[in-house]
């Protein structure tokens, strides 16, 4: 086995140890005006696929802003239902 395949294999063990919040966008990222909270046009930026729905149903406390408390919700949930589930 090649040094290069070696270096795939061990990246690809780590991230399927460390899962979704290894390979997730972090809030600082998505927070692109750095003002506390990700607006929808802000998180369909980093989750291109996201649909408004589903950022509304990842907003609990419904003012239609994600908080560093709602995050992480949103994030694994785009990992699990976009990015894993093709």
């Amino acid at each position: 086995m090649t040094a290069a395949l070696r270096a795939l294999v061990a990246l690809g063990l780590a991230l399927l140890v460390a899962g979704p919040a290894a390979a997730t966008v972090p809030f600082s990222r998505a927070d692109a005006n750095h003002d506390g909270v990700v607006t929808w046009p802000e998180a369909h930026r980093v989750f291109p696929k996201l649909k408004q729905i589903h950022f509304d149903k990842c907003d609990p406390s419904g003012d239609g802003l994600i908080d560093q408390q709602e995050y992480p919700l949103l994030s694994t949930f785009y990992w699990q239902n976009y990015i894993m589930a093709n």
